[in-house]
């Protein structure tokens, strides 16, 4: 859970929708502030206070890219992520100053890792070893004994995460499936197949026999030495 020392600030029509993400946010552990985009630059609104900004591009009329240049004009040296945005008004914004940008309709657990991300500490990230092997969660690489640095995607860094936390443990397939990407039961594992596939070939090559990572009955787990689950 997010600590309660990171605030944001939502910038929202006033409704439902509002309320509920706001409501969503703060169960989380992220204390949220809601208020509409006229109010946005108020004094006592105090954006610049808030750890993160949290943009709906549709309450903004569709304008986000101008919002986020108002906020940086106005001191607000925070993320700010944006919520809702076209291909064409992301690019804007992210032009503008976005640090971020989240397509609708999400999931919760989407954006949950997205203000993660930005509020995160840059200068920590304190790596996993197991066997030859680092991985660097925040920054989504792996460094082999040789060296080599691997680039990962979200979903590759996510499921190397949950494998080293289980320890020798196998993992079932439904359990990284529902984990990983919180889906419940009586979806396809084939996502996890995929997923797994390519992380072999990333990691050892065309062949895709990577010592890292085997197959169990009906899971995984790493091959590498790794500390016993906690």
């Amino acid at each position: 859970m997010a600590s309660m020392t990171k605030s944001i600030l939502l910038v929202h029509i006033p409704g439902v929708p509002a309320r509920t993400l706001a409501e969503q946010l703060t169960g989380q552990g992220f204390p949220v502030r809601s208020v509409p985009p006229g109010d946005m630059l108020l004094p006592e609104t105090q954006a610049s206070l808030a750890d993160l900004v949290l943009l709906d591009a549709p309450s903004l009329g569709g304008r986000p890219a101008e919002a986020c240049l108002a906020l940086r004009d106005a001191g607000v040296a925070g993320p700010i992520v944006v919520l809702g945005a076209s291909p064409a008004e992301e690019g804007a914004a992210r032009a503008a100053g976005a640090d971020d940008c989240l397509a609708k309709p999400f999931r919760l657990a989407g954006l949950l890792t997205v203000l993660r991300d930005q509020l995160r500490d840059p200068a920590v990230d304190q790596s996993l070893t197991f066997g030859d092997y680092q991985l660097f969660p925040l920054t989504r690489h792996l460094v082999d004994g040789a060296g080599r640095q691997i680039r990962l995607t979200e979903k590759e860094t996510a499921i190397l995460v949950y494998l080293y936390r289980a320890g020798a443990r196998v993992v079932p397939r439904e359990e990284l499936l529902g984990e990983v990407w919180g889906y419940s039961g009586g979806v396809s594992t084939h996502t996890v197949e995929t997923h797994i596939y390519r992380l072999r070939r990333k990691i050892d090559g065309e062949d895709g026999r990577a010592p890292l990572l085997s197959t169990e009955a009906g899971g995984y787990r790493l091959e590498a030495g790794i500390p016993p689950a906690a």
